[in-house]
């Protein structure tokens, strides 16, 4: 059997090309290997697998490499990541100074907790959640009462996290304060938005809060270029309808802020018993005052804690700490 020798296909000298000249025509031909082009951004959006990263003023709609869905890591808004921007992918995550996991928010300066001081009312329950989890996560916190002007009676629900040291500012969107407030409060409202704003300048804010208490309407007024969605109220349940779907980092000033979707509940999880203490700023100063060292300020006697309730802690405080600590012990049973 005749086999035949491989042949290299090589134009005839009838047209005037010798190997060198087609060896050369080739080279020019042969596309070449595009190389990675790396930038570091931060993530300022997030929505079904897509993310918005902005890296010195440019923006990119990227996805994730697969090899973090094999890590179970997911991005988040804040994170500042590496892109290859020839693929569009996100090909690493900084580590982070802390995170959120519900509202998905990394990196965060301070939150912003909005609570409604009527329309849903106003739950100091919830706010506590709110005010532990960013405390154990190492994020300043700012309480923000909104929806003022539907406020009826005294401000003592407000005054244990005033006495706590937390800033707390009173906000309403509504133009004339009811006639009952008098006029210097009826201004402190007014200047609220002004006062929160000034608190936001050069730090990345997250607003957080149950669904209805107004941050999109607090955040088109801090920001009228936002234009969020605003949903109404639900009669039957009193409370807000989700209208945020995504969180979003938006430009203020100075500062950014995101908003994020709004959520009706949330655990303080994972926090050991013993930790709570240090995550109450109205305790600091009595921590290690007790007579014994394992003190967690609950049955034990001789607590300074406890002999401060009623004086330097508000007793509602002092309850909600042990609710905390009663169920973190429940759950390491």
């Amino acid at each position: 059997m005749l086999t035949a020798k491989p042949t290299t296909c090589i134009p005839s000298k009838s047209i005037l090309m010798n190997r060198s000249t087609y060896d050369a025509k080739l080279k020019t031909e042969v596309q070449p290997v595009t190389k990675p082009v790396t930038k570091t951004g931060l993530i300022t959006k997030g929505v079904g697998g897509e993310y918005t990263v902005v890296c010195d003023g440019d923006i990119y709609i990227c996805t994730a490499r697969g090899v973090f869905r094999n890590r179970q890591v997911t991005p988040f808004v804040g994170d500042h990541v590496t892109i290859d921007t020839n693929k569009c992918s996100i090909e690493d995550i900084s580590p982070r100074k802390n995170m959120l996991r519900r509202p998905p928010v990394a990196n965060i300066d301070q939150v912003i907790i909005t609570m409604a001081a009527a329309q849903p009312a106003f739950n100091a329950g919830l706010l506590d959640k709110l005010l532990v989890i960013a405390a154990h996560e190492g994020i300043d916190a700012v309480i923000c009462i909104n929806k003022y002007d539907l406020h009826v009676g005294s401000d003592a629900a407000f005054l244990p996290y005033i006495l706590a040291g937390y800033p707390l500012v009173k906000t309403s969107l509504e133009q004339n304060i009811k006639e009952s407030k008098n006029i210097k409060e009826s201004e402190n409202v007014k200047n609220g938005i002004h006062e929160l704003k000034s608190l936001m300048d050069g730090k990345l804010n997250v607003f957080a809060g149950p669904s209805g208490v107004g941050k999109s309407s607090l955040i088109n007024a801090l920001i009228p270029s936002a234009d969020m969605e605003i949903g109404d109220i639900s009669v039957r349940l009193r409370r807000g309808k989700h209208t945020t779907r995504h969180a979003e980092i938006l430009t203020l000033g100075a500062g950014y802020c995101v908003d994020t979707p709004g959520f009706s509940s949330l655990e303080a999880e994972g926090i050991p018993a013993e930790d709570y203490a240090a995550l109450f700023p109205e305790f600091l100063p009595f921590i290690g005052q007790c007579k014994f060292s394992d003190c967690i300020h609950d049955r034990e006697t001789h607590c300074a804690i406890k002999e401060q309730v009623g004086n330097a802690i508000y007793l509602v405080r002092y309850q909600s700490y042990l609710g905390f600590v009663r169920k973190a012990r429940e759950g390491s049973r």
